[in-house]
């Protein structure tokens, strides 16, 4: 297994769910770094909360923000969607449910939007799948995005990048939004926190939990 790259969501596989990272996974995606394996962070969070992070740990790879609709790389963007749809779309559901809040972190979101995570997810499913966009729920939110915007489609976008091929790299990631990357990637894993849906696509699923989850998946696969 040749890994040139590891691409890893962030809140709930880096981090617990207090979203707070560990200081041993700090140390275990810089050991990466330090032997020319570059990671990707892929989040459903909005590009500068994902950039942040990756400055802040010291990552070298591509970040991937809004499940994959916008990355950053080389101190240049890359935006493959936008939201002026989903914003109109998102005001005809509010008509009907006034009591529904986006995240706060949404004012910088470009690609998508996203709902406070303890809204009714079937209510919203319901609405905007018919309509044909996606409707993935994460825990930390409801996201809404275009049916082709994954983070599949985004890490594909990165690898022509970094100029590597789709199959060298090591997904890792713990929810529903992590389902197309971790199926479709050279080597698909889960930490031990991740939904069913996600461990059954996964070639590999760690016995610890969150970022722990992390490094065991990184020293069992030899790569720290």
């Amino acid at each position: 297994m040749n890994i040139k790259a590891v691409a890893t969501d962030i809140d709930g596989t880096l981090t617990n769910d207090k979203r707070i990272i560990p200081i041993q996974v700090i140390s275990a995606l810089r050991k990466l770094e330090n032997k020319g394996i570059k990671v990707m962070l892929v989040s459903g969070n909005t590009l500068p909360v994902a950039l942040g992070m990756k400055i802040l740990i010291g990552l070298s790879g591509p970040v991937i923000g809004e499940n994959g609709g916008i990355i950053f790389y080389n101190n240049n963007i890359y935006k493959y969607f936008d939201k002026d749809d989903i914003e109109k779309e998102f005001e005809n559901f509010k008509t009907l449910n006034p009591d529904v809040k986006r995240i706060y972190t949404d004012r910088w979101r470009e690609t998508s939007i996203a709902i406070v995570p303890d809204y009714n997810v079937k209510k919203v499913k319901d609405y905007f799948i018919p309509k044909g966009y996606r409707v993935e729920y994460t825990g930390f939110g409801i996201h809404i995005s275009h049916i082709e915007q994954n983070k599949y489609f985004g890490v594909k976008k990165a690898s022509e990048l970094l100029n590597i091929d789709c199959s060298e790299i090591l997904a890792i990631g713990d929810s529903e939004n992590d389902i197309d990357m971790v199926k479709n990637c050279g080597f698909g894993a889960s930490v031990g926190n991740a939904i069913e849906e996600l461990k059954k696509v996964s070639k590999y699923i760690s016995k610890r939990k969150y970022g722990y989850g992390v490094v065991e998946i990184l020293k069992d696969l030899n790569l720290i």
